[in-house]
């Protein structure tokens, strides 16, 4: 066995000891875990005449990377989830990301859950019922409030679809990909390859204009991010009493409270009075959520946001708002980190015979 495979070994014979599990055997496969059930996370409460509702549009995809459809995890199975910097990374990077994943855990009640570094990948081992969440927690969770400056409905393959906004805010270098990216609905992964964003700081810097897509296949050209997502405070997952439906509630540091007053006001009182007759108007108008390069939504500003509170609403289930609490809660990975390899490990037939 190669010392990396030793290592992962180990690791999972040491989970399944403290999780009460029989010892492993090598058994790689592609497996997906069903979501717990969690603990409702502690919320604090934001006023309504406070907070920004940004509604979805449509459920946002939270686990972090497709696979091949895999077969329900057998009882004691253990996973492994190895993580890859896109570019090498030094020792103490990736070793500030398996604490941080370590903390997204915690965050999830996932006690089972280790994440180490070996040699330049960081490795995330647990049990294999809960890889779904595994996966989710691997997320770069970077979020960014941008204003929109051009937008494209998904027009299916018609030629000349109009967009909305002002082409003249858009600098050459976006403007020439906005032309050239065509959006599809649910492709929220290959058009960064489409756009020429070759790593995620391409498209998750917060001082440049970027492009992107939703889920619905909508394009965008967005502005510098006035509000980056290091100024999120807290985020908190709960089930809205108004419209029984699960929420995130974000609280933001003071300078991004700031800066959210102040992209606020300034939007409404240039844009907003004209934005009911004006399709251009109405898009400058509005902020993108945008999440890891995606823009998860992009309502209308109705006025000013005097105070840091935030509300991200939509169709989600408790584990999904979970997931994204725990994700904006920790901070960005420090690292841009993908999924590179998942295998499992399950219990020996003798293992089983024994533990019945």
């Amino acid at each position: 066995m190669r010392d990396a495979d030793q290592v992962i070994a180990g690791a999972l014979w040491d989970i399944a000891a403290e999780a009460g599990l029989p010892g492993p055997v090598a058994d790689v496969a592609w497996l997906a875990g069903r979501r717990r059930r969690l603990a409702v996370l502690a919320a604090s409460a934001a006023s309504a005449a406070a907070a920004i509702a940004l509604a979805l549009a449509v459920v946002l995809p939270l686990t972090a990377a497709p696979g091949p459809a895999s077969a329900p995890a057998r009882p004691g199975a253990l996973v492994s989830i190895t993580l890859s910097p896109a570019s090498p990374a030094s020792t103490d990077v990736l070793a500030a990301a398996a604490r941080l994943l370590g903390q997204r855990a915690a965050l999830l009640h996932l006690p089972s859950t280790r994440a180490q570094v070996l040699g330049p990948d960081v490795v995330l081992t647990g049990p294999a019922a809960d890889q779904a969440q595994l996966k989710a927690i691997a997320m770069a969770g970077v979020l960014d409030f941008r204003q929109v400056l051009l937008y494209q409905p998904y027009g299916g393959t018609a030629p000349g679809a109009a967009a909305y906004g002002d082409a003249s805010l858009v600098n050459q270098h976006t403007l020439a990909l906005f032309r050239k990216l065509a959006c599809r609905p649910g492709n929220t992964s290959t058009w960064t390859d489409q756009a020429g964003y070759a790593a995620a700081g391409d498209y998750d810097n917060p001082d440049i204009q970027i492009v992107s897509c939703d889920s619905s296949g909508n394009k965008y050209a967005l502005d510098v991010a006035e509000v980056p997502g290091t100024q999120i405070g807290t985020a908190v997952a709960e089930l809205s009493p108004a419209s029984s439906q699960w929420v995130v509630l974000l609280t933001l540091h003071s300078a991004g409270a700031t800066a959210l007053a102040n992209l606020t006001s300034e939007l409404a009182s240039t844009y907003l009075s004209s934005a009911s007759t004006s399709q251009n108007d109405y898009w400058l108008d509005a902020i993108a959520v945008v999440l890891d390069g995606n823009v998860i939504t992009a309502p209308e500003t109705e006025g000013a946001i005097p105070v840091g509170h935030a509300q991200i609403t939509g169709n989600f289930t408790q584990a999904q708002a979970e997931e994204l609490a725990a994700d904006l809660q920790s901070g960005a990975l420090p690292a841009g980190l993908r999924i590179s390899a998942i295998s499992t490990v399950a219990p020996s037939a003798s293992s089983q015979a024994a533990a019945g």
